[in-house]
């Protein structure tokens, strides 16, 4: 039995878990799209009423404070909710699909390029501007709290325990808690003083430096011990760890690591101002990065870039999906659940279901089976009734290259994925109508005046002419076309046939 949210979310995974709660995976069944949900059970405090209601109360001024940061570098704000029972609070938000910097680091296993771990401050200062011009202090800026998406977008997660400084929330920091993370913590933050906005600035300095370099600011044997190094010790400076670091940028770091806030420098704007002079101008070459690691200075070299048409994004919730699926059964649960989803209108959601065994089908059957070319298709279309023409045409490419190795040029699978493939593509204008329309009709002369033409591929393929001639402009040949069609089929089809319907809808547009 899957979990629903307020007869709408649906949970279908975990992404991860932190002191405030559990992030799940979900999906929006109203709008057909993944999201992420934030949970905490407040049953986990039944015993404890105070800290019930200071986690509640500090979740919900999340909600509050992340759906008051507008801006592309913070997840959008969807909803929150309350379940059913009531004993649980939620926080429906945008689902990224990207990697930590934390483990983008990890993952590289040494320093950045200069221009990249640049690019990550540059994008980190832009969101903070946002956010203390609320005014809004993050307070635990760290690499794990910063995410980066495919095409290197930065994205500032977990505002769940921001302070607004306006005034409009009560102070709900219990006396004697520490929050934040000890090796980014400024040294107002572990004095227990009020923090502003330059705060977030020293870990802004924190997460540079160790991009630039590989290693903390602090190597510390143990939280205490990173308190007692961010009160007492300087940092060494990044030329004595990387000489090749410009000077101006290792003397911004030293200025962002001042202890006193006032040494700081005055503002996000002003971080980014300095970071400036290193970010690689447009048209500039990408940094070295290996192969399917996230590029953060493309918005920079390539400004508000087109999509990028020769590979369409994976659905956002590809990877969890196949957990899920994986761990929760096999092939046959995938395709219950596809047919499921597609009975209630979910289209994007089954696409995902079928997605998530990708891998298992083709280590089963092999990447050139037949299952691999009906799971392909099924995928296909799919995706095309989700609107989503661009994944669509990409899956029914794959589904003509297994069926040209299995079936040979003249396999009827084939030439059902050719005709698919036409359709995607003139909705996506890459075929003109009158082309669109030109090579269906070469498609239909391969099965022209054999007992295909009268099957359910050719009406099919008929159907498709048949739409598609309008559109090209040539009426008088759609009129013919459709008169011979429907004669067709009042002898083959009964009058509630769906094709004969749609035959019939033509017809009245073409009047019309």
């Amino acid at each position: 039995m899957r979990e629903i949210i307020d007869d709408r979310y649906e949970i279908t995974g975990a992404l991860g878990a932190g002191g405030m709660g559990q992030v799940l995976l979900g999906y929006d069944t109203v709008l057909d799209r993944a999201v992420a949900v934030k949970r905490i059970a407040v049953r986990q405090f039944a015993s404890r009423d105070d800290l019930a209601a200071e986690f509640v109360a500090r979740f919900r001024r999340e909600a509050r404070v992340t759906a008051r940061i507008r801006h592309h570098g913070v997840p959008q704000v969807y909803d929150a909710v309350l379940d059913a029972r009531a004993d649980s609070v939620y926080l429906v938000l945008e689902h990224i699909d990207g990697t930590t910097l934390r483990d983008f680091l990890a993952g590289l296993g040494t320093a950045l390029p200069v221009a990249v771990a640049v690019a990550v401050g540059a994008q980190i200062a832009t969101v903070l501007s946002y956010a203390h011009a609320l005014p809004v202090v993050h307070r635990d800026l760290k690499p794990a709290n910063v995410l980066l998406t495919r095409d290197g977008v930065v994205k500032v997660i977990d505002f769940g325990i921001a302070a607004l400084l306006d005034g409009s929330t009560s102070r709900i920091t219990r006396t004697g808690s520490v929050l934040g993370t000890a090796a980014y913590m400024s040294p107002e933050l572990v004095n227990g003083q009020e923090v502003g906005p330059r705060a977030d600035l020293y870990a802004l300095g924190c997460v540079l430096h160790e991009m630039c370099s590989g290693r903390r600011v602090f190597e510390a044997r143990s939280d205490f011990d990173a308190f007692n190094r961010h009160l007492t010790d300087s940092p060494t400076p990044l030329r004595t760890l990387r000489p090749e670091v410009p000077a101006a940028l290792e003397d911004l770091v030293l200025d962002l690591l001042a202890k006193d806030p006032s040494d700081r420098p005055a503002s996000a704007q002003e971080v980014y101002r300095r970071l400036l002079p290193f970010l690689p101008p447009p048209g500039a070459p990408a940094p070295t990065l290996p192969a399917g690691h996230p590029d953060p200075t493309r918005i920079f070299r390539c400004p508000n870039p087109p999509a990028d048409l020769e590979s369409p994004p994976p659905a956002p919730a590809h990877r969890a999906a196949r957990q899920a699926m994986t761990e929760a059964g096999h092939l046959g649960d995938a395709a219950a659940r596809y047919r499921e989803l597609c009975g209630l209108g979910r289209f994007a959601q089954a696409a995902e279901a079928l997605l998530a065994v990708v891998d298992e089908v083709a280590r089963r059957y092999g990447p050139d089976g037949t299952e691999a070319g009906d799971l392909h298709r099924d995928i296909a279309l799919a995706l095309a009734q989700s609107g989503e023409q661009r994944r669509a045409l990409t899956e029914w490419e794959r589904v003509e290259a297994i069926e040209l190795r299995v079936g040979g040029p003249k396999s009827p699978r084939l030439r059902r994925a050719r005709v698919a493939a036409v359709g995607c593509r003139a909705v996506l204008g890459e075929l003109s109508a009158a082309a669109a329309v030109d090579e269906l009709y070469r498609l239909f002369g391969e099965i022209r005046g054999t007992d295909a033409e009268f099957g359910e591929d050719g009406i099919r393929l008929r159907l498709a002419i048949a739409e598609w001639l309008p559109a090209a402009g040539d009426h008088t040949r759609a009129e013919r076309f459709l008169t011979q069609l429907r004669t067709d089929l009042e002898m083959l089809r009964p009058a509630d046939d769906p094709v004969r319907r749609r035959v019939e809808e033509l017809a009245a547009e073409l009047r019309r």
